[in-house]
């Protein structure tokens, strides 16, 4: 009886084994394409070299979140608090925001997780040349924001909010700005301050 248990069991651990095999094996597959997918930034990894409109290589030391743009980021969630934050992603910045990989040297943006809220902060260094590309890309994200939450009545303060984001660029610097249903400075303002201070 014994024997037969043992055996039973045996056999048991070798089937599961052979299915944790072969799951394991497209999971992998599955979570390196994944994981390839969310990795192929906006921005190349640092030190890899890209190049530019002229085919020049140019190394890319940048970082998506370096220090310089997450403090900028920081300085402008004081103006505009968001609530429940989800930090945006080089798949978002691509499809969500329609902004060209090649186009965005690096990134650090924050945007509410709450339905029928807006908040948005979006900093952006530009490739060489890519300011104003990106400054209409993130205009005509905007205007299919507007578009969006005019759908629904009970989003009304967000459509509110979208209306009167504040986009600015400049040739290394490239900020978006949605306020959140919570904010009550005056997002132009700290945009401005924000721009005078680290953008050239």
């Amino acid at each position: 009886m014994m024997k037969r248990n043992f055996l039973f069991s045996l056999t048991a651990l070798i089937l599961c084994a052979a299915l944790l095999a072969g799951c394991g094996g497209s999971s992998d597959d599955a979570s390196s394409t994944a994981s390839s997918a969310a990795s192929a930034p906006a921005s190349a990894a640092a030190g890899e070299t890209r190049t530019d409109d002229a085919g020049t290589a140019a190394p890319n030391n940048a970082e998506n979140g370096s220090d310089q743009l997450s403090a900028i980021a920081d300085q402008l969630l004081e103006a505009n608090p968001i609530s429940n934050q989800f930090e945006i992603s080089a798949m978002n910045i691509e499809y969500d925001f329609g902004l060209a990989a090649e186009d965005v040297a690096s990134y650090k943006g924050i945007k509410s997780n709450d339905n029928g809220d807006a908040g948005l902060v979006l900093v952006i260094q530009p490739a060489a040349g890519k300011s104003e590309a990106i400054c209409e890309q993130l205009q005509t994200y905007k205007e299919d924001q507007v578009a969006f939450y005019g759908n629904y009545s009970e989003f009304a303060q967000a459509q509110s909010n979208v209306e009167n984001a504040v986009i600015s660029g400049r040739d290394n610097l490239v900020v978006m700005v949605i306020a959140s249903n919570e904010a009550t400075a005056d997002l132009g303002q700290a945009v401005d301050d924000v721009m005078n201070e680290y953008a050239q």
